[in-house]
């Protein structure tokens, strides 16, 4: 009787764990594995699935099918140990338990692994000297020739089946990929200060990382990376969602491509104005900006007649962080920077008639919402102004600017923010 799917996907497992015992997977193991792939006739799914599981850590190999289905997939397994030379120790401790299943004889098991080495002889695969590039036997550990040591001078190529993501930064890999980026993406990863290659699935994948104060250093890599699939992120060892570490990209690269990319940041290329120095914090300086009614108004004075607006920081702070979420790792993003502003803003407001903050306007009554009375004398008439009121507004962009420039006075590292205070917008 056939074997199973299943069954022929479990053989083929057991194979390809023997061929990354080792840790790497030579040039002649792959060939084999491919060999033995085509005469299963599988899927490349299905190959796939095979893959994966050999990958597993608590992988054992496990002989399936007939009695003969099973002495063929012994057979297949010593040859893929035996290929790229002797067996190791840990390819043999592997191998003994899966001999001791099958309870055979030593001398049937003799009779097997001398039938793969008699066979592996046959081929008339040989290889090269390196120092005098004669033909040498595959299975010969010195050249006949020169006498040069073959296994230390031509060593056969491998790939690795595993790499360790780093610890420490900010790490990407990717597969393999006919996407027209992909070219260059590996120029780039080869490029990075800590890189690796590895063999998974067939395919191989790529490995770049960089030191956490260093991201702006692998938005090239980023963008070569666009439309590919197999891509992942890394930080400090952990994987993260793709837009949680670089869903700012697109409008760095806007900001790059700004007239002045520090006006770019504080909106004021759109003739917008925010103190937090991102577009993205959606809390712009404009009197429908609903973060102006954080806060709550309170009764204050002996008499409690005084009204003064409590501004709620902590919920602003509140919202300024998830705003900027995705964009917490943007390099041009200063994370001191806002929390100064944030200190330097105005605690509570008190609105006079001729003052630099005035009530916000609602259209309806809204809860903390208080009636404002306002009468007005032009002239000889007189007339009363009744609206809503949920916090307070600035009646100008000057007061924005005079909290920033409190800012920058205390530290020179943000000299770069003092061209915002030129424009003449």
């Amino acid at each position: 009787m056939a074997l199973t799917n299943d069954q022929i996907i479990t053989c083929l497992s057991n194979i390809i764990y023997m061929a990354r015992l080792d840790g790497k997977i030579t040039s002649s193991e792959a060939q084999t594995i491919e060999e033995i792939q085509k005469r299963f006739v599988i899927k490349k799914s299905d190959f796939n699935k095979a893959s994966q599981l050999a990958e597993q850590s608590d992988f054992r190999i496990k002989l399936v099918g007939h009695f003969s289905d099973k002495i063929k997939n012994l057979e297949d397994i010593i040859y893929v140990s035996l290929i790229d030379g002797e067996l190791n120790e840990n390819e043999k401790l592997i191998l003994t338990e899966a001999i001791n299943e099958l309870r055979i004889s030593d001398e049937q098991i003799d009779i097997i692994i001398n039938d793969v080495k008699s066979y592996l002889d046959s081929q008339n695969i040989s290889k090269v000297c390196a120092n005098c590039n004669s033909n040498i036997n595959p299975n010969a550990k010195f050249c006949p020739e020169c006498g040069t040591l073959v296994s230390i001078t031509s060593p056969e190529p491998s790939v690795n089946i595993s790499y360790e993501i780093p610890k420490i930064g900010f790490t990407i890999e990717f597969a393999e990929s006919t996407a027209a980026g992909f070219a260059d993406a590996v120029i780039e990863q080869r490029n990075a200060p800590f890189n690796n290659t590895c063999q998974k699935a067939k395919k191989t994948w790529y490995l770049a990382s960089w030191l956490s104060n260093d991201i702006s250093k692998s938005l090239k890599l980023v963008e070569y990376l666009k439309g590919m699939r197999n891509r992942k992120v890394y930080f400090d060892g952990e994987e993260q969602r793709w837009d949680d570490i670089y869903g700012f990209t697109w409008c760095a690269e806007q900001r790059n491509s700004a007239y002045k990319p520090i006006e770019y940041c504080f909106g004021l290329d759109e003739n917008r104005f925010n103190i937090w120095g991102c577009k993205q914090s959606r809390m712009d300086w404009a009197e429908w900006s609903n973060w102006f009614s954080y806060g709550s108004f309170e009764k204050v004075g002996l008499l409690k007649t005084q009204v003064v607006f409590k501004f709620n920081k902590e919920k602003i702070k509140h919202e300024l962080t998830t705003n900027i979420f995705k964009c917490k790792y943007c390099p041009h993003l200063k994370l001191d920077f806002i929390e100064n502003v944030l200190n330097k803003f105005p605690s509570e407001i008190t609105v006079t008639d001729k003052g630099e903050w005035k009530y916000k306007r609602d259209y309806n009554e809204i809860p903390g919402a208080i009636k404002i009375t306002k009468k007005t004398v032009e002239g000889s008439f007189t007339y009363t102004d009744e609206f809503y009121s949920s916090g307070v507004v600035p009646a100008s962009i000057s007061i924005g600017i005079e909290i920033i420039k409190n800012v920058i006075s205390e530290s020179k590292k943000y000299s770069e923010i003092k061209s915002i205070l030129e424009f003449k917008g």
